[in-house]
């Protein structure tokens, strides 16, 4: 079924809307998970038996943070793989069943207090949440040709409410009724996703059931990223600038507890924050202001500048200050993000695009896991340190790409 233009506001989007509710659902999920279990972690000692440091706290904090991440790394080659074989509707359907699962049983073990069941069920609900990607593919299936860009645009806003919405309601109710009851509605939403999938999604893509999947190629692929000699270097690049990125994003709150002593609402309220001035940086700043700059030197000069920002988080004493300091640094950080993968799509030929984007999605995912289990490391010995690191990587990453020559003189 493609959708049509008829009378009424934006008709053509009712078709679309259980997959703009998975998109939602997962980056709401996520948000909770990454400023719910922090303070949580630093906080609960239900979740330890007995005395527990404070460096031990903040490793398994860490790890914690990298698991459903790590789990997306993986799972989303052989999703995909699985629904370009099977279909979009039947393999987001049955993804969709597992995750719900999952949710219950992070819901379940945040009322047990049983860390290691709440590892596991991060890491599986990561494996089987890289329905996203399915969801966004199903987007561009069912989408007219003049109107995927908006359509598309509506897919990054939703992650945006996601991203929002995630710790302010998560946070709040988290506050008041308890760690595992965000995970709860959460689980309650995904099954209304499910029925809504199920019910009114109707698949247009005719999949080609004669065609191995192969797997292991999809995986050595990624091996592209060191063997690739015209654009290695952007490649790496990227990893620093993702990696000092999403670092910064999962340690400050580590910070804002230890330093100030910010409680779960507080906690979700700043990162809720810096959710708002990511999404404005994103719709109003990023536009014209990378019109300005070749994308080369655009992202040279707002990761330099993201990164200094992160690192003088940690210098003043006041919590104010944390308006002032951390929240330009996520408007810069966000932008030198956008950038990144515009710039190195620009470097290869059309018929390049889907392995180069692909190789720079798994970076992106790698970065933001292994930057929560190198953050949660980090703490453990001072906790400012892993802000420092991650500002310095930041602005190297942003003086490295200075040193590159590339063969498109259009990117910069």
């Amino acid at each position: 079924m493609i959708p049509t233009r008829t009378s009424g506001l934006l008709p053509e989007l009712h078709p679309l809307m259980p997959l703009y509710l998975v998109i939602l659902i997962a980056f709401t999920g996520y948000s909770m998970m990454v400023t719910i279990f922090v303070p949580m972690l630093m906080y609960d000692h239900a979740f330890f038996g007995g005395e527990v440091s404070r460096a031990a706290k903040t490793t398994a904090i860490g790890l914690l943070l990298a698991l459903y991440p790590l789990g997306q790394l993986i799972g989303s080659p052989v999703i995909g793989g699985f629904s370009d074989r099977f279909g979009r509707k039947r393999v987001l359907t049955i993804s969709l069943f597992f995750t719900t699962a999952f949710y219950l049983l992070i819901a379940l073990s945040l009322e047990i207090h049983s860390l290691w069941l709440l590892m596991a069920a991060c890491l599986m609900c990561g494996l089987t949440e890289s329905n996203v990607a399915i969801a966004q593919s199903a987007v561009a299936d069912i989408s007219l040709p003049e109107d995927r860009g908006r359509l598309f645009a509506y897919l990054y806003s939703a992650e945006s409410i996601g991203y929002i919405a995630g710790p302010l309601f998560g946070g709040l109710l988290a506050v008041h009724f308890g760690y595992a009851i965000p995970f709860w509605l959460t689980t309650g939403l995904l099954v209304t996703a499910y029925v809504w999938v199920i019910a009114a999604y109707h698949d247009t893509f005719k999949p080609d059931t004669d065609k191995p999947i192969d797997y292991f190629k999809t995986f050595t692929n990624l091996a592209n990223v060191f063997t690739d000699a015209p654009i290695r270097r952007v490649y790496f690049v990227n990893f620093l600038l993702y990696l000092s990125a999403f670092g910064y994003w999962r340690v400050v709150q580590i910070y804002m507890v230890d330093k100030w002593h910010f409680d779960v609402g507080k906690v979700t309220f700043y990162y809720a924050y810096l959710a708002v001035l990511g999404t404005i940086a994103n719709l109003f700043i990023y536009q014209p202001l990378s019109k300005k700059f070749s994308l080369k030197t655009f992202i040279t000069l707002t990761a330099v500048a993201g990164g200094l920002f992160v690192a003088s988080i940690v210098v003043p004493r006041s919590e104010v200050s944390y308006w002032f300091t951390a929240g330009p640094a996520t408007i810069f950080l966000v932008m030198t993000m956008a950038a990144c993968g515009a710039y190195i799509s620009g470097l290869v030929s059309g018929e390049r695009q889907g392995r180069v984007l692909g190789n720079n999605l798994a970076l992106q995912v790698g970065a933001e896991s292994l930057s929560a289990l190198l953050g949660g490391f980090l703490a453990a010995y001072i906790i400012p340190l892993p802000l420092l690191t991650y500002g310095i990587i930041a602005i190297l990453g942003g003086l490295l790409l200075i040193t590159y020559k590339g063969a498109n003189t259009n990117s910069g």
